[in-house]
């Protein structure tokens, strides 16, 4: 579910889910995830020889919903391009913390709290 939760983030980069979703548990949450991710876009923009290692370190985190590689008709990872040619360059100078979790409100049904994911 966070891989998911990942790939929609980067590609909308903004998400609206529950807390207990946007903060699942120390090791595994969904901010160190993207932290790793557009790491490793930043390290790929730095040096573009190792571009094709890092594409492949990052495919490791993107699935779809359905368990298998995020690609669309053309065959192209559209997940992957848009982390490592826009975010990797928006981020290149920021050490840190792109992330942010804002409150929005309580779902009606189930009253859990909704928040608000979205890239920096």
């Amino acid at each position: 579910m966070l891989k998911n939760l990942v790939a929609d983030v980067i590609l909308y980069e903004s998400i609206e889910t529950n807390l207990s979703l946007a903060k699942h548990n120390q090791k595994s949450n969904l901010t160190k995830l993207l932290a790793k991710l557009i790491t490793y876009a930043k390290k790929a923009h730095q040096n573009p020889t190792n571009k094709q290692h890092f594409y492949r370190l990052a495919l490791e985190y993107l699935v779809n919903k359905k368990g298998v590689k995020v690609e669309n008709s053309q065959g192209k990872v559209e997940v992957l391009n848009k982390l490592f040619n826009e975010l990797g360059e928006r981020y290149q100078e920021r050490p840190g913390g792109y992330t942010r979790i804002t409150k929005h409100e309580l779902r009606r049904g189930d009253n859990s709290l909704r928040v608000v994911f979205a890239l920096v």
